[in-house]
């Protein structure tokens, strides 16, 4: 025991130490409705409650509680709790807190032995983190393992009467606070863009009355905007920018049946089959497999919709290992293999040793490597897991694959 002081009494304490020490972390916390549960270990968000265990919270001093609370607000005030995906619940949570620990000691703020914390991971967001973990995992157990989209560990269990205590949180080693998906929406609950909404307000606010206080964390802009960049939808840009490179013209024989009713008859796009598309898998081990099958899933959608006459898949490092090329109407399957240093410039010259002048050269890979020093005449788009950008092309950012 602390001291004789009840645990909510406590909570509401280090409250105030934060709003006045560090009034960016203080001020959302005001957000989160404390509710008192044994079902968690230590603590958990949704990003609407603060579930707290009443014997964790016993073993804190006053401003180790108050790093853990501010840690504990970060994870919606990052929208964590909206971003999870289908992830693996427990190591979402690892990610998310490997994401938030090194801002909060940076801030000064004091925080539970033993937490999660790697330079490695240091400006990152939570979902390079997860990607990164993932990929090691499978490489230390020599097998895929499968993100189980479970139900972010927010089942109930009965307390000693038989009535529902709280969520349950997954743990890790390490964990002080765990994020919890957020609610589905409901007559008291808002739906989670509109959560998402009154989070990112809530955010921009505490960061100008820190501003204005001179006390806003170092690094925390450059957090925030890594947290919207995750949140991007890879997907639809990739998808969009790659029908941006189909050749398209208009053509009266195909009239724009939108305005037909208006008695209006004006040229319809049609858009004509492209010719060859190249496809180079980065084959240096930043490409892990989940993101793999995500990639190759959304560039399947993609090529039947764009009827190309051949797709050229290259496998890399330094060199290109290994071309595939399939016809119209196969298939495309990616394997990747090998490993090493990434160099770009071999596939450039690869394409241009065999005569190919593709409609489109999409690059799988981290950006993690050595770039040619010209660009060519032909589109290039940057399927990116990693954070870098690209002297040349359009950069699709898929961190949060």
């Amino acid at each position: 025991m602390r001291d004789d002081i009840p645990v909510l009494k406590r909570i509401e304490k280090a409250r105030t130490t934060l709003l006045l020490d560090h009034p960016f972390f203080g001020s959302l916390l005001f957000r989160l409705k404390g509710r008192e549960t044994r079902s968690v270990k230590t603590m958990a968000t949704d990003g609407i409650s603060l579930y707290y265990n009443p014997d964790f919270v016993d073993t804190l001093n006053t401003s180790t509680l108050a790093g853990t609370l501010a840690h504990e607000v970060m994870h919606p005030a990052l929208r964590h709790h909206t971003r999870r995906a289908g992830r693996d619940p427990r190591r979402w949570n690892e990610a998310c807190d490997y994401a938030i620990n090194p801002l909060l000691l940076d801030a000064g703020l004091n925080l539970p032995e033993g937490i999660l914390v790697d330079d490695r991971f240091r400006g990152m967001s939570a979902e390079e983190i997860y990607n990164r973990l993932t990929s090691e995992s499978e490489k230390a157990s020599g097998a895929d393992e499968e993100a189980q989209s479970g139900d972010g560990g927010q089942s109930c269990e009965p307390d000693d009467n038989g009535k529902a205590d709280g969520p349950i949180a997954p743990t890790s080693d390490g964990g002080v606070g765990q994020v919890l998906d957020a609610p589905v929406g409901g007559e008291d609950v808002p739906d989670v863009e509109e959560q998402e909404r009154e989070w990112t307000i809530a955010v921009h606010q505490a960061a100008t009355v820190a501003t204005r206080a001179g006390k806003l964390p170092a690094g925390a802009d450059r957090t925030l905007e890594g947290a919207a960049e995750a949140s991007v939808n890879w997907r639809e840009l990739l998808s969009r920018l790659w029908s941006e490179t189909t050749p398209a013209d208009y053509n009266w024989a195909r009239p724009n049946r939108r305005h037909i009713w208006a008695g209006l008859y004006l040229p319809g796009v049609q858009r004509e089959g492209v010719g060859e598309i190249a496809i180079a898998v980065d084959c240096s081990g930043s490409v892990n497999s989940r993101q793999l099958r995500l990639f190759e899933a959304e560039v399947r959608s993609i090529l039947e919709g764009q009827r190309p006459q051949r797709v050229h898949v290259l496998y890399f490092d330094a060199v290109v290992h290994k071309v595939e090329t399939y016809q119209a109407g196969e298939q495309v399957s990616l394997r990747p293999f090998g490993g090493g240093g990434t160099e770009f410039g071999p596939c450039f010259e690869w394409l241009e040793t065999k005569g190919i002048q593709p409609q489109t050269l999409v690059f799988l890979t981290d950006l993690y490597g050595s770039f040619p020093p010209f660009a060519p005449d032909y589109p290039v788009l940057w399927a990116s897991t990693g954070s870098r950008q690209a002297p040349f092309g359009q950069v699709v950012p898929m961190q949060a694959a």
